[in-house]
């Protein structure tokens, strides 16, 4: 992640209102872009990042701007068997 734990986490609209719906809180966002499990790029060449905790897998798409990071959306993932 961008230069180190310091950095901000910023959320679009978009992805707040995903959070409140899928019950999806800003410490396990930020856990999940501290500490991925896995990372990747995805559509239009966003970079993802996935967590697994105990209720299933997040995955958070986010883009990287100078001293920030700003997440785009956030989902459960299916589990990946």
């Amino acid at each position: 992640m961008g230069e180190g734990p310091m950095t901000r986490i910023v959320y679009t609209a978009h992805a707040r209102q995903r959070m409140t719906l899928r019950n999806i809180t800003d410490e396990m966002v930020r856990q999940t872009l501290e500490m991925p499990d896995e990372q990747g790029t995805g559509y239009r060449d966003r970079s993802v990042a996935y967590r697994r905790f105990p209720h299933g897998r997040i995955k958070v798409v986010y883009v990287e701007e100078p001293g920030q990071l700003v997440v785009i959306t956030v989902m459960w993932e299916e589990d990946q068997k």
